[in-house]
């Protein structure tokens, strides 16, 4: 070590902080400003991981994903609001189209339909039988079907209902089958049923 020129006066021996704080049978009142800043860090300490916990599980529940609709031999009604895809065909009925306000017109493939009517600007009915469709929207449209033999895929976000048709007095008791989001097939409900299409993303990753 380095000798000092100078003379330093004499002086007592000044306890640490460190001291202080491991041994408070050392100091007068026990609670000395190094003890109180430690206090205010474990708190501060503890405020930010209560945070960031509560970001962690914010992030993981995220935005909703696409959900999925399935039909098989439906016989009823199907309404959906949504953005996405449709694909399908039916035996006999009717298919409605509604697009949405100020949004580009969605792609619409109809094939074997007897009839088109136009009731407004933005809505298409097409009826006939063994009808066959696809639609694509990036915007909300709403798809109505009305119809026998029902079987359609749809993937996207948004809403819509299910009616199903049986009618035990004309001995009709199936009326079809539905998958929504993924659970496993259902008989179609005998009254209207609203459901939401899309799911809450999985925690993994």
């Amino acid at each position: 070590m380095r000798a000092s020129s100078r003379t330093e006066p004499h002086r007592e021996p000044v306890l640490t902080v460190s001291l202080q704080i491991a041994e408070k049978g050392h100091t007068l009142t026990g609670d000395t400003w190094g003890v109180r800043l430690s206090r205010l860090l474990l708190i501060a300490a503890a405020a930010v991981l209560v945070l960031a916990t509560t970001a962690v599980a914010s992030g993981r529940r995220g935005p909703v994903e696409d959900g999925t609709l399935s039909v098989r031999d439906g016989r009823g009604a199907v309404l959906l609001r949504m953005k996405g895809g449709v694909i399908g065909r039916f035996a006999r009925g009717t298919l409605t189209v509604t697009d949405a306000v100020g949004a580009d017109a969605p792609i619409v493939v109809v094939r074997g339909e007897d009839r088109t009517r136009y009731p407004s600007g933005r809505t298409t009915v097409y009826s006939g039988s063994n009808i066959r469709f696809r639609l694509s929207a990036d915007k909300r449209i709403v798809v109505k079907i009305e119809a026998t033999r029902i079987n359609l895929s749809a993937v996207g976000r948004g809403d819509g209902w299910l009616d199903g048709r049986g009618d035990p007095d004309e001995g009709i008791y199936f009326d079809g089958s539905y998958s929504l989001n993924g659970d496993g097939y259902k008989s179609l409900p005998d009254e209207r049923f609203p459901f939401a299409l899309a799911v809450q993303p999985s925690g993994g990753g």
